[in-house]
């Protein structure tokens, strides 16, 4: 489990990256397009999701998730406020950015999503 809560904890911190990303050079240069701007929403969302399901797996399947984990859900919703506040007055540069950094917190999260449905199967090492 510890393992997988590195893994957590490295999504968080990549979701505060993006975060930065939009909120440090918003209003120089040119504007955001809007289809990064959508794609910027739509992946918040998705990492959202995933917390919330392996946050689900971890309550139906009475596993212990660490303080750090627990934490992460408000600590998640509040950069996604501040990305969707911040997106619209951000540079497309910025929003590339921070789609890199989403990517890389998907990523991780869907791994920790894996390593919590190997421990409910019995199959973690």
């Amino acid at each position: 489990m510890n393992r997988m809560m590195t893994k957590a904890k490295k999504a968080l911190f990549t979701m505060a990256a993006a975060g930065l990303c939009l909120g440090l050079l918003t209003g120089c240069g040119d504007g955001i397009k809007k289809e990064t701007s959508d794609t910027v929403i739509t992946k918040t969302d998705t990492a959202l999701q995933l917390y919330a399901d392996i946050e689900k797996m971890v309550q139906d399947n009475s596993l212990m998730a660490d303080e750090n984990f627990t934490a992460m859900k408000s600590k998640l919703t509040e950069m996604s406020v501040k990305i969707k506040e911040q997106i619209a007055d951000t540079t497309e540069e910025d929003g590339q950015m921070t789609l890199k950094e989403l990517d890389a917190m998907i990523q991780n999260l869907t791994e920790v999503k894996g390593q919590v449905q190997k421990k409910i199967d019995g199959t973690a090492q």
